[in-house]
């Protein structure tokens, strides 16, 4: 049984629309050729799950998990898993997350503006927060399990919290966590409709002190499950036959069956 999680999609539709993507602004002095290999090297890649890091990854960690603390009225305790550190300071109105240093970066700090904050986690309120769900896909290659974690949910609507530099309306369209996510929950069992997908889009700015804040951009999509079955169920078939051909490249076996699944740790 194959074992998918939507980042893996996302990453395999770039590669698919490799032609797109070489028109891009930072892709139109490549070759398309070269940027189709890149493409390529980044879904194997991703497939074999190569740590990857950077600020941008590092602070949407950070506040999606600081509204979450907002939310649930509670404080984070450093694991492996999740090992930075958040405090919060009433008097400067900021929040500030730490990560150690790793293998790849040295240790960062980023700090929030809390009112800001404040206001994101009000947003959410009284949303269930980080549900893993999984759920089976009937393909013409046997079975494959989708997976992953909703950041946030209530009632009927799912959301899926989004932080970047620069926001374009739909920018998030084409992402297959929209269709992942109600699909596993309603095929699970976990719950009998959704009704709506959220990406919650948090456009992120640094000031001058180094204080971040932003503004929220409701990225907002009705859910048709027949239409997502139809969609996924190609999507997934092309990937499975891409999986097939470069078999010998992938390290890590746990798309094939082999193993426990975990959390879809690349989402923004």
């Amino acid at each position: 049984m194959y074992k998918i999680y939507p980042s893996l999609l996302d990453n395999f539709s770039n590669y698919l629309n490799w032609e797109e993507e070489s028109g891009k602004p930072w892709n139109r002095n490549k070759e398309p050729e070269e940027v189709k290999e890149e493409l390529r090297i980044e879904l194997i890649n991703s497939i074999n799950r190569v740590r990857f890091e950077n600020e941008a990854v590092d602070k949407g960690t950070a506040l999606n998990a600081i509204i979450d603390c907002y939310i649930h009225n509670k404080s984070h305790v450093p694991s492996e898993k999740e090992p930075y550190c958040i405090q919060g300071d009433n008097e400067t109105n900021i929040i500030q997350v730490t990560f150690p240093s790793s293998e790849t970066m040295p240790n960062r700090n980023y700090i929030f503006n809390r009112r800001w904050c404040i206001e994101q986690a009000t947003y959410f309120k009284d949303c269930l927060s980080q549900i893993f769900v999984k759920g089976l896909i009937t393909t013409k290659y046997g079975d494959a399990e989708l997976y992953g974690l909703v950041d946030e949910m209530r009632g009927s609507v799912v959301f899926d919290i989004k932080s970047t530099t620069k926001y374009r309306l739909g920018k998030y369209k084409g992402k297959w966590q929209r269709h992942v996510y109600p699909y596993c929950l309603i095929q699970s069992g976990m719950i009998e409709n959704v009704t709506a997908f959220e990406y919650t889009v948090l456009e992120i700015r640094q000031e001058r002190t180094g204080i971040i804040s932003g503004t929220r951009y409701p990225e907002y999509y009705t859910y048709n499950h027949e239409q997502s079955v139809k969609l996924l169920t190609n999507h997934v078939e092309r990937f499975i036959e891409f999986l097939e051909a470069n078999r010998e490249l992938i390290t890590d076996k746990k798309i094939f069956g082999n193993g426990t699944t975990g959390s879809d740790t690349n989402k923004n």
